[in-house]
């Protein structure tokens, strides 16, 4: 419920703030706050949990630019500590609405990796897969936005000890993320 209320008041100050030019070109690096949902293909894990991350990239004109970026989760089980970690490289499409909004698809590849270090369960699981995303960078100032985004992506994890563990683990995330461009 927090990270939705805080998604609220960033479109709030998004839309209430004065437009400025964007710097747009270039490269730009920013941190993100996100809520998470995990789940297989074969009912296991259907879980929840909050994650941060860093992501950053070029744009090489107002239409095309890449992005990379790594981020991890809090928990996704109360009674074990599971989580998530991953990296992602992806080309991104952007078109801009306004001179203060500019809006942007994704798709790429993502390195996902699920572990426990909990003294009951000490495993993980890496994976490579796709990812899809969706999003609005809106201009606070000349060099700063501000981000809300959506991206879904797909793995199928791998581990030396389970070779007929075919379980696709589907992530979803939805935040918000605040950039400087430089």
């Amino acid at each position: 419920m927090k990270l939705n209320s805080l998604l609220t008041a960033g479109i709030l100050l998004a839309v209430s703030t004065p437009a400025f030019a964007a710097k747009d070109l270039g490269f730009y690096l920013g941190g993100q706050v996100n809520q998470t949902s995990l789940e297989d293909n074969i009912g296991v894990l259907d879980e929840s949990a909050k994650g941060l991350g860093v992501y950053g990239g070029y744009n090489f004109n107002d239409s095309f630019g890449i992005e990379a970026g790594v981020f991890a989760t809090d928990s996704f089980v109360d009674e074990v500590d599971v989580r998530m970690a991953a990296f992602s490289l992806s080309p991104v499409v952007r078109h801009a609405f306004t001179e203060s909004v500019t809006g942007y698809l994704k798709a790429g590849l993502v390195l996902n990796r699920i572990y426990s270090d909990d003294d009951e369960i000490d495993d993980s699981y890496q994976g490579t897969g796709w990812l899809f995303g969706a999003g609005v960078d809106v201009t606070i100032t000349e060099s700063l936005a501000l981000r809300v985004f959506y991206e879904i992506n797909e793995t199928e994890p791998e581990n030396s000890e389970l070779d007929n563990y075919y379980a696709d683990i589907s992530l979803v995330q939805y935040g918000i993320g605040l950039h400087y461009r430089f």
